[in-house]
């Protein structure tokens, strides 16, 4: 699931009080007590984005893509959902399956996005239904976007995004 975490260990976690998990998981700069963050498979989130959990679990599922500066926080985003850049999503907020929230789109405090809905603004409110192209969009979407990450994995080593006379030159020096 998440940091070599089991499904077990999420689900132990969801069973405590959030009383217990603050005895349990005592941080001494953040006392909130919250949970702790599961991303899927084929998910990918883009630059700037925040992703925490304060007073519950934030779990993110497989396929999705969250978009540039968005923010999570203690919300669930089930399988093959967007979430648009600069979207804000509040605790205990919901995205079901193939839901989009649009770009700049604020999600208050434990609203559900039903699956293949689409919604706007702040506060975000249901625009319309997605149609079946794009739904079907939403799983392409993150494909090439997991497409992309491996064909860019060369990136993560060191000195790689350097011209190659920059990098030798400053073995040199």
């Amino acid at each position: 699931m998440s940091c070599g975490r089991s499904r077990e260990d999420l689900e132990g976690w969801r069973a405590m009080s959030k009383e217990e998990r603050g005895l349990t998981d005592k941080d001494h700069f953040d006392s909130g007590a919250g949970g702790g963050i599961f991303v899927g498979k084929g998910t990918n989130i883009q630059d700037g984005c925040v992703v925490k959990s304060v007073e519950n679990h934030t779990i993110i599922g497989n396929g999705v893509t969250v978009g540039h500066c968005a923010v999570i926080n203690s919300a669930i985003v089930e399988d093959n959902c967007m979430v648009g850049m600069g979207a804000v999503l509040n605790p205990g907020s919901k995205i079901e399956t193939l839901g989009f929230v649009a770009a700049g789109a604020v999600i208050g405090r434990d609203v559900v996005v039903k699956s293949g809905e689409l919604w706007v603004g702040n506060p975000a409110r249901k625009m319309r239904d997605l149609t079946q192209t794009e739904k079907e969009q939403l799983y392409f979407q993150a494909d090439e976007y997991v497409k992309k990450g491996i064909g860019q994995s060369h990136s993560m080593e060191l000195g790689s995004n350097l011209g190659a006379t920059l990098v030798e030159g400053a073995k040199t020096v």
